[in-house]
């Protein structure tokens, strides 16, 4: 495996990059709040569009603006200021995590990956990230965005998918050019943002055009125009979407489960809606029943009686749940008294 041109892609970011992301304005401080401003940046984007995190992040700094008024801070007190970003254990795992790290760390995140995997919500990305953008080590932050570059470096394609041998070499390529971690892994995350999408040109036009701010003219994929990248077309099945009852399992934490009547288990159905599902279920529960729900997205499609059918989890958030009661065991549910 050839050297990776990091300096080209650096020098692309240099012009390019998205210099402005609010949390890239906090390298001067110390290492305590660096460590909060980047951790709460990193959870937030966790499978969350950039675009949509901006706003959060602003309004959860200016109400908790350190680690500690974050660790003091109830899930009730919290949630006003999370609320309508979905992932709700993830709002949960920011608070056990401040709490942790006031009480048992001085409230300043470790420069070790183990330790930092410790921490509830903070995976082997999450780690990496940390420790190259509050400490600047010399690592790579691997996510499927980073992985998807170097795969179509190297193979042409993105479904090549990298062995850990090569994420290792690629990791040590990288710490012989002596080049910031914090300003590296912060090209590969805009590169990937603004150039290397999912999608490939569809034309000998829009190829010339990414060939003016496409920095590795090496990469395989680009030399090949992405013919190596070949995607599976799926099969489209005809299910009708309008038409479908919504089947809501309404839970809290998979240990409280909430009956639509008395007596035995039964989940809540709502009628066929032609808006967003999910934002259906939120509505319905929020103006007739006054609570705040997290709702997943579907996990099933059938027909019963020649009925379609969607069902969807949903987990209380915020406020009493007035409704009957039950746990599951061995697939049944069974009333809680």
């Amino acid at each position: 495996m050839p050297p990776f041109p990091f300096l080209s892609l650096l020098g692309w970011s240099k012009t390019y990059g998205r210099h402005s992301l609010p949390w890239r304005q906090h390298f001067h401080l110390s290492v305590k709040d660096q460590g909060y401003h980047i951790w709460l940046s990193e959870i937030l984007l966790q499978q969350t569009q950039v675009e949509r995190v901006v706003s959060y992040y602003d309004k959860i700094l200016e109400w908790f603006p350190t680690v500690e008024s974050l660790a003091n801070t109830s899930y009730e007190e919290f949630f006003p200021y999370y609320q309508g970003l979905g992932y709700y254990s993830r709002a949960r795992n920011m608070l056990k995590t401040a709490k942790i790290l006031t009480e048992q760390c001085g409230w300043i995140f470790p420069n070790n990956t183990e330790q930092l995997m410790q921490l509830p919500g903070v995976g082997p990305y999450t780690a990496a990230a940390i420790r190259a953008f509050v400490y600047d080590e010399p690592v790579l932050s691997f996510d499927t965005n980073l992985e998807k570059i170097f795969s179509r470096y190297y193979y042409g394609t993105r479904s090549q998918k990298l062995t850990q041998e090569e994420k290792t070499f690629l990791e040590k390529d990288f710490q012989n050019t002596e080049i910031s971690a914090r300003e590296m892994n912060a090209a590969f995350m805009d590169f990937g943002s603004k150039v290397s999408l999912n999608t490939k040109p569809s034309s000998d036009t829009e190829w010339r055009e990414l060939s003016k701010k496409y920095p590795l003219n090496d990469c395989l994929w680009f030399k090949t125009q992405g013919a190596l990248e070949i995607r599976e077309k799926k099969k489209k099945t005809i299910f009708p979407t309008k038409d479908v009852h919504i089947k809501v399992v309404l839970h809290e934490n998979h240990r409280i489960y909430y009956s639509s009547i008395e007596r035995e288990y039964q989940p809540f159905i709502l009628p066929p809606t032609e808006t967003n599902i999910r934002q259906t279920v939120q509505e319905y529960f929020r103006t007739k029943h006054h609570l705040e729900l997290s709702v997943r997205p579907v996990h099933d499609k059938y027909f019963e009686d020649d009925e379609p059918f969607v069902v969807c989890n949903a987990q209380v958030q915020k406020w009493d749940v007035l409704f009957a009661k039950y746990r599951k065991e061995n697939g049944f549910f069974i009333e809680n008294t």
